[in-house]
């Protein structure tokens, strides 16, 4: 009675594991294109062709009589079946000294030309910066004060299509994607949200609130909270805050006109912007580089108009943007001016010696009117 009560719980189990592994397997999502087969997917981005079967099982997939799948079903691949090697990001650009915690858990300062490998976790403090650059030529730049992982660095070489995928925690970013392959994947994922693109450009945020803030300068991007969905375009933004809805995008705050003003010599400068309708603030940054990823001014202000006279003689960027009721970021706008090393002061002068011939004339007719 026993044993065939263990019996009938082995049955069981085995019916039920599957479901539990599949829940903890890790996916890869294709959308099918016209002229696709699950034998071609198979054959195209997995180990061997034998797994369309799997592929069809897992999916649940009847294909109909001419054995041809509706373009636009999307599907999942476990990602242990695919044609994937890991590739690494590069550091191309530092500001400070910054260190990245391996996924061992070792520690390294980073260089220019070091390599980050999925799991890898890199935290930012005050005035530190790194701008990585993918296998796919995309650039991120990690902003101070951030924590960020690198959850997945993966190229599939054969194709060319990259997955990348990234958390950040805390703090700020700026990225640069390049356009995609349809089948590529580059998404970036906050206590709040996801963002996805295919080729764009945009700045996103994550505070302490678990509130992120997305905004985007090129492109569009799509971000995700729970079941909803938001398309994002070039020139707007949205706010996620973690267990609530979506709110709509909203358009960002236009570039405000910087004018430069210098004395002569060239040793400070004055800037001052137009003031914008809805801007709460602004944020002013200063750079050495025009990537800005030598930033040495990062500030914010209520008032249009600063003073800077701290620093050395140089080529430099301004960047000026409004800040919102909403504390999303504008649109840019970037001008260019140099610092010129202070003219050395006047020589002193010498103090003019009296001749000595008046000194003995003035000294005689002293001697006669005293007598």
């Amino acid at each position: 009675m026993l044993l065939r009560q263990f019996t009938v719980f082995l049955i069981a189990l085995a019916f039920i594991m599957p479901g539990i592994v599949s829940a903890e397997q890790e996916y890869w999502e294709y959308t099918f294109r016209p002229g696709d087969s699950i034998w071609k997917i198979a054959e195209k981005y997995t180990t061997t062709v034998d797994n369309w079967s799997k592929i069809q099982r897992i999916n649940q997939i009847r294909q109909g009589g001419d054995r041809r799948i509706r373009p636009g079903t999307r599907i999942v691949i476990p990602v242990s079946m695919l044609k994937l090697q890991p590739t690494p990001a590069v550091v191309i650009a530092l500001d400070g000294d910054v260190s990245v915690i391996r996924a061992g858990g070792s520690k390294e300062t980073i260089t220019t030309d070091t390599k980050l490998y999925s799991g890898d976790r890199i935290v930012t403090a005050k005035k530190q910066s790194v701008r990585l650059q993918f296998a796919d030529k995309s650039e991120l730049q990690i902003l101070p004060q951030t924590e960020v992982v690198l959850d997945k660095l993966s190229h599939f070489k054969q194709t060319g299509m990259v997955d990348t995928r990234i958390r950040l925690d805390t703090g700020a970013v700026n990225t640069h994607v390049e356009k995609q392959q349809s089948d590529g994947h580059y998404e970036i994922r906050t206590p709040s949200a996801i963002t996805s693109v295919r080729g764009t450009s945009f700045r996103l945020s994550s505070d302490a609130q678990q509130i992120s803030r997305t905004e985007v300068t090129g492109g569009v991007v799509a971000v995700s909270a729970g079941d909803t969905e938001k398309a994002v375009k070039d020139g707007f933004g949205i706010v996620a805050e973690k267990g609530k809805p979506l709110p709509e995008p909203v358009k960002l705050l236009p570039p405000p006109e910087i004018r430069i003003d210098q004395p002569g010599h060239k040793t400070t400068v004055n800037f001052n912007w137009s003031a914008l309708d809805g801007a709460v603030f602004y944020r002013y940054q200063i750079a050495s580089d025009e990537k800005f990823n030598q930033i040495k001014i990062n500030e914010t202000t209520v008032d249009v108009a600063v003073q800077i006279n701290s620093l050395s003689p140089g080529h430099y960027f301004l960047r000026v943007r409004g800040v919102d009721q909403y504390r999303l970021e504008g649109l840019d706008s970037v001008r260019s001016f140099e610092i010129q090393k202070a003219p050395p002061p006047p020589p002193v002068q010498p103090p003019v010696e009296e001749d000595s011939c008046w000194k003995v004339i003035m000294f005689i007719g002293l001697i006669i009117i005293l007598l």
